[in-house]
């Protein structure tokens, strides 16, 4: 029985999470062999990080002809992900690799999503290497699966529990560690190609940064700063700014437009210290959040690259599966930028304004 086996290793039982181990293991759990590194347990609960990059969330007591298979964490390498790939969606798919990633495509797009998910990884690793940020290789291929068509991808939403918005274009699913979209330009020719690209843009960053250690998947962290960041790649002069490098390039026309219009107004989200102290915002009022969150990680980012960078490093250290309450998540980030959070806010809103 897993339980066994990982409390073993342990001093004593536990009844709070242990911390990750080093180690791989592979146990049959609901008639499903998984095989990967535990991140954390308890005699109630364990979180395993599987070969191929999924969270999988079991009762130890559940597992059966549990075995050590390896010292250290090993992900599975591109033909073995492409084979359970093909298990998984069959022949109706092609399976493209690049030098880090692996698409599941319709057939007759042969590999150019593979090219456009790759070139958005190398834009994002160069944009943090020349700050001073030194991204990790992820361990295993990242996987994307782009469907044929709408009714493909809302087929699966519906039946994934993925916790997808209805009428999203495409998401990234943090369990799954997986990119999920549709081809927009089925419904409507190339012209639609420019919607399909911001929605690539946006999920891959999300994607690509919880898997070099931008952010980190294994704790919670402020969705501001996530989604502040998938939100300023969406700018053709930040995700290629081979390109496009002039400075204006780099400016997100439309969620500056939202930020004039939604946020700079009456400053309903409150000040910078209000807005990063949580989530709140983005369920409450999603349009202004995502604006608010773009303005400051472009302030932020544009201004201070060597602190944004290093507040990022902060963020993704924190422990495994903790909570971020309000006053930590201030408190860090005055440890970063300053503790004078009123003279800041007040040089970002004059930063944005001048932005028109």
């Amino acid at each position: 029985m897993l339980s066994r086996l990982v409390l073993a290793l342990a001093a004593a039982p536990i009844a709070a999470p242990a911390p990750a181990a080093d180690f791989m293991f592979s146990a049959v759990v609901d008639g499903q062999t998984l095989e990967g590194r535990p991140l954390t347990w308890t005699d109630a609960t364990m979180t395993l990080l599987a070969r191929d990059g999924q969270l999988h969330y079991f009762a130890p007591g559940r597992a059966r002809q549990a075995k050590r298979t390896s010292p250290t964490f090993r992900g599975y390498d591109t033909e073995q992900m492409r084979e359970r790939l093909y298990e998984e969606f069959g022949s109706r798919f092609d399976f493209t690799s690049t030098g880090h990633y692996l698409v599941a495509h319709p057939r007759s797009e042969r590999g150019v999503w593979a090219e456009r998910f790759e070139s958005m990884y190398r834009a994002f690793v160069r944009y943090f290497r020349v700050r001073g940020f030194d991204p990790v290789e992820p361990p295993y291929p990242l996987v994307a699966v782009v469907f044929g068509n709408r009714s493909e991808y809302q087929r699966y939403v519906e039946g994934s529990n993925s916790g997808a918005p209805t009428g999203a274009l495409g998401h990234y699913e943090p369990r799954s560690n997986r990119v999920y979209l549709y081809d927009q330009s089925s419904a409507g020719g190339d012209d639609r190609w420019d919607e399909t690209a911001s929605t690539v843009v946006h999920e891959a960053t999300h994607q690509t940064a919880y898997n070099v250690g931008v952010h980190t998947r294994f704790a919670e962290g402020p969705r501001w700063v996530s989604e502040g960041l998938a939100t300023m790649f969406e700018a053709r002069g930040v995700h290629d700014s081979l390109s496009y490098d002039r400075g204006e390039s780099r400016i997100n026309r439309g969620r500056l437009a939202d930020y004039l219009h939604d946020v700079a107004p009456n400053q309903p989200l409150g000040t910078v210290a209000t807005f990063i102290s949580s989530d709140q915002a983005f369920e409450r009022t999603p349009i202004p959040a995502y604006a608010n969150a773009w303005a400051l990680t472009f302030f932020l980012s544009e201004t201070r690259p060597q602190q944004y960078a290093e507040y990022l490093a902060l963020t993704a250290q924190r422990p495994l599966f903790s909570e971020y309450p309000p006053e930590e998540r201030v408190a860090d980030f005055r440890s970063v930028f300053g503790q004078d959070l009123e003279l800041l806010d007040a040089q970002f809103v004059r930063y944005t304004q001048e932005l028109r």
